[in-house]
């Protein structure tokens, strides 16, 4: 009986470490919730980055060209800083846009003058507000510590661009 207890305690000792190299192995990975927040991150910097620079060429009002211009060079740091990050976790992100931000893209191209201007505020104003929605989604309820402190960071620059949007809208329509 003795025997079978010392046994009995020894895989129970050694079923425990395995799970805790199992939980050390695990925190390394991405969760859902990161690996998501990476992908729609990266997806949504290069749309605004591709975007912004439809608008700082055809805009008709110098403060969307402007804004358009701010866009790519702030999207485009900020794409590189999510390349970094996703690299670190061995996830490689996509180069090209998703079908629906190539299609906002594609109509946003087809378009000039004030239509242009028009319709390139009402797409920032809805990016905008989604990038507002997604960086307070990772850095509330994000795995990954640096991935919640990038998206903590970058929260109040991402609301600044909602809220100048928003007031462009105010003065193009």
């Amino acid at each position: 009986m003795r025997g079978y207890i010392l046994l009995l305690l020894t895989a129970i000792f050694f079923a425990s470490a395995a799970c805790e190299d199992d939980k050390t192995a695990d925190s390394g990975s991405l969760t859902d919730i990161d690996r998501q927040f990476l992908l729609a991150a990266a997806d949504d910097a290069l749309y605004q980055v591709n975007a912004g620079k439809v608008a700082a060429a055809g805009a008709t009002e110098d403060k969307i060209g402007e804004y358009g211009d701010e866009m790519t060079k702030n999207h485009t740091q900020a794409g590189q800083e999510l390349q970094r990050l996703a690299a670190a976790r061995d996830l490689n992100l996509p180069t090209t846009l998703s079908d629906d931000r190539q299609l906002q893209l594609d109509s946003l191209s087809g378009n000039s003058g004030v239509t242009l201007d028009t319709l390139y505020v009402k797409q920032m104003i809805s990016a905008q507000e989604r990038a507002v929605h997604m960086m307070e989604i990772q850095s509330t309820s994000g795995h990954d510590a640096e991935l919640k402190q990038w998206a903590t960071g970058r929260l109040p620059v991402v609301q600044q661009f909602a809220e100048r949007a928003k007031a462009m809208r105010d003065s193009v329509n």
